[in-house]
């Protein structure tokens, strides 16, 4: 068995409780850098550690994974207690609120803790935001950036967004911030205290992940939130909810892939193949083994260009004003298009001080007949799929 379709054994014994028998001959070397890589060591700890024949898994490997899994537990109880502190800071000052993603998603997972989160995702209305950033400031967070539609806080080393709005952007020609922009119309509220109708927060999920596909990538543990998500949600439902957003092709290629994997929701039989190598070759999000600079030519194509080296240059060095005002550390710029030459100024020093070694990975291939044929492809993929 090769180290792909094992991890995805381990994630659905998981999700089932299934006590499995490990294969001799098992490179646990391996396993672990996969599952580092989709953040899923965790995950992975809670099967090996309850397998038959543990003992078969090398002491030095069962420890590595074993730190993991601590380390994950005690992240867990310093996000649990932050998130009550703002909870109870918003209840108080009488500020509605809807925790998402992973703070919710790890409270279906079989055990909570092993659902890994860097930070917590918290949706409020525009006219409280800068209330609430009085009211977090004032109790000891440290607002770290204060731009367009997600303000970031800090906090013992904890990382807190607060968004306006769930999503920003297009894929392909889809304008999923349009298509999300009432999300908090769809929360059930208990005090001022909301969660997500569960139908629409998959249907957030699926277009949270056709945007990390659209950009550098992908993992397993978002296809494992997706499975938690459709033990509580109907399949066809959020299909027809995607339909406006040019999402529902994409919606069924996901939820076969889950089906096939993790036994959950439905088979939609639809060609899946390339989305489920696509998803297993490059880590949680595309930070593994990317070509970064096939992405960068596939952008620009995408836009009408042809690819060739010096004008992907240019488009890189120039974006766009649609491209640059959702770029996280340049959303000063978002409602004000008069600034985009001081955000192409910004955005220069910011990679070069930052992103280094991302910024040479990208440019490096640029006009390579690899990359061009890679970014080729990967547009002809992504029609397959639903994503353009």
């Amino acid at each position: 068995m090769n180290t792909e379709t094992l991890l995805i054994k381990l994630c659905r014994a998981f999700l089932s409780g299934e006590q499995i028998t490990l294969d001799d001959g098992t490179d646990y070397d391996a396993l672990y850098k996969l599952a580092k890589v989709h953040n899923l060591c965790a995950v992975v700890f809670c099967v090996l550690n309850t397998a038959q024949n543990k003992d078969n898994v090398p002491a030095e490997m069962l420890r590595r994974f074993n730190d993991d899994f601590l380390d994950a537990v005690v992240r867990y109880d310093f996000q649990s207690a932050q998130i009550a502190e703002i909870d109870a800071l918003c209840e108080k000052d009488g500020i509605h609120h809807v925790f998402f993603k992973g703070s919710e998603l790890r409270e279906l997972f079989p055990v909570p803790e092993a659902r890994v989160m860097s930070d917590v995702d918290m949706l409020i209305g525009t006219d409280d935001r800068d209330r609430l950033k009085k009211l977090l400031t004032s109790n000891g967070f440290d607002c770290r950036n204060s731009n367009g539609n997600v303000y970031e806080y800090t906090k013992d080393g904890l990382l807190t967004e607060v968004h306006t709005k769930i999503i920003s952007g297009k894929v392909g020609e889809s304008a999923l911030e349009n298509a999300f922009s009432d999300a908090i119309r769809h929360a059930s509220f208990d005090g001022t205290r909301g969660r997500l109708n569960d139908d629409y927060h998959l249907s957030y999920l699926i277009a949270h992940l056709a945007h990390h596909f659209w950009f550098y990538g992908a993992g397993v543990k978002m296809i494992l939130d997706i499975a938690v998500m459709l033990k509580k949600s109907d399949p066809d439902r959020v299909i027809e909810m995607l339909r406006d957003a040019k999402l529902d092709e994409f919606a069924k290629t996901v939820f076969t892939i889950t089906y096939k994997w993790f036994g959950v929701g439905r088979d939609f039989s639809v060609p899946a193949e390339k989305a489920e190598e696509f998803l297993l070759s490059y880590g949680a999000f595309g930070n593994a083994s990317r070509n970064k600079a096939a992405v960068v030519t596939r952008k620009a194509m995408e836009s009408g260009g042809t690819g060739g080296g010096f004008g992907t240059r240019l488009r890189l060095l120039f974006p766009s004003y649609e491209n640059v005002r959702n770029i996280p550390y340049i959303r000063f710029i978002d409602g004000r298009p008069y600034l985009l030459p001081a955000a192409w100024v910004y955005r220069f020093y910011y990679n070069f001080r930052n992103r280094r070694d991302f910024v040479h990975s990208a440019t490096d291939a640029l006009g390579s007949d690899e990359t061009k044929k890679a970014a080729t492809d990967e547009i002809a993929f992504f029609k397959e799929i639903g994503l353009l």
